[in-house]
């Protein structure tokens, strides 16, 4: 609890003295073709109906960063992410971004097992950026769950995943 009330103001582990502007929030998140909704609104005595999907279900993970200016960086995998994955999204996809327009940036991210890989470490290690992580069970000082819980929400009252868009765009 300690860490958490201190994480705002900490320059060693927290975001202390860091301006806003550096900040990039890294997160990843899964759609699966069986997210639908669960409710509906008909008229009065008639039955709500709506096509869902069934069958093999799919899953997309989609790895994204968002900073002051709005989403930055995004990839999807149709697969969990893990070590490689992120280290791939890392190299390919985020740090050229993030040289290029925000070569002061400081990566701010959970604490899920991927991210702490020795595969992840090496990769940060060498980009050059500073890193933070945020503190245990704190998903709410980071912007980007906010994102995704809008992103899941404009999916699931779409299409099914075969003909989604995603909304990261419209973030």
């Amino acid at each position: 609890m300690q860490a958490r009330a201190a994480w705002q103001t900490d320059e060693a582990a927290g975001i202390g003295g860091i301006a806003p502007e550096r900040l990039v929030f890294l997160d990843e998140s899964a759609v699966l073709t069986s997210m639908a909704r669960r409710y509906g609104r008909s008229p009065r005595g008639q039955r709500a109906t709506a096509k869902v999907p069934f069958g093999t279900w799919k899953r997309l993970s989609v790895l994204s960063a968002l900073g002051i200016e709005g989403v930055l960086a995004t990839m999807s995998v149709e697969d969990a992410t893990d070590g490689a994955i992120l280290a791939a999204y890392l190299e390919q996809v985020l740090l050229p971004v993030l040289r290029e327009r925000k070569p002061d940036a400081v990566l701010v991210m959970d604490n899920l097992r991927p991210h702490k890989t020795p595969e992840v470490q090496a990769v940060l290690d060498q980009s050059g950026f500073a890193y933070r992580y945020l503190p245990a069970y704190s998903p709410d000082l980071s912007p980007i769950e906010p994102a995704w819980a809008k992103v899941k929400s404009c999916n699931c009252s779409t299409h099914p995943l075969e003909e989604k868009h995603f909304c990261i765009n419209e973030l």
